[in-house]
């Protein structure tokens, strides 16, 4: 897939992700400084062990990972500031690494709160150990998405005029395209985080 392929599909599916459940704007989640990624950077710190966060990355990263956190260990304990900037450096190092293995860039560390909403539900119904109410409310939101693509691909189907014919293009382009994403994604063919 080309380039302009990959961004095309990420665009359909930040449009369909952002749809699908309850619209929210920031798809941080990895890299939110309240994400499950730093959570199990600061317990590694705490415990002074590099095992909580290895399952986060890619074997072949965990050497440099490694140095990182001893490095961090050594630092933090020159003076307050010391330790503020030696544990970013490696939330830092660690969500780098984190993104690379997910085939994501690193953007930097997002605030706490930056998580967006379907994050949070799914990380929610993990913890509560039910996923019936998300995947209701998911559904309900797919099929709201589905029907008002739907209708506004339909309502400028037989347009005569070349801007209402415009207009019938974009609204097919992007219906069409937002079901093979979700078929895709059903599917498990997609290959894109």
């Amino acid at each position: 897939m080309n380039s302009f392929g990959k961004t095309k599909r990420i665009a359909t599916l930040a449009l369909i992700g952002g749809s699908l459940l309850w619209s929210s704007a920031s798809f941080a989640h990895c890299d939110s400084m309240d994400g499950p990624v730093i959570e199990d950077a600061r317990t590694a710190l705490k415990e002074q062990s590099v095992q909580p966060v290895l399952k986060w990355i890619d074997p072949t990263d965990e050497k440099n990972l490694t140095a990182a956190f001893n490095d961090t260990l050594e630092v933090r304990v020159a003076s307050p500031q010391a330790r503020k900037l030696a544990d970013k450096y490696f939330f830092e190092t660690l969500v780098r690494l984190h993104r690379i293995t997910e085939g994501a860039p690193y953007t930097g560390l997002k605030p706490a709160g930056s998580a967006s909403v379907a994050a949070k539900a799914a990380d929610k119904a993990l913890a509560e150990g039910k996923v019936d109410a998300l995947a209701q409310k998911l559904g309900e939101n797919v099929t709201n998405f589905v029907t008002k693509q739907f209708r506004e691909t339909i309502e400028d189907a037989n347009a005569e005029s070349v801007p209402d014919g415009r207009q019938f293009v974009d609204n097919y382009v992007r219906y069409v395209h937002a079901i093979e994403e979700i078929h895709s994604i059903i599917a498990n063919k997609h290959d894109e985080h």
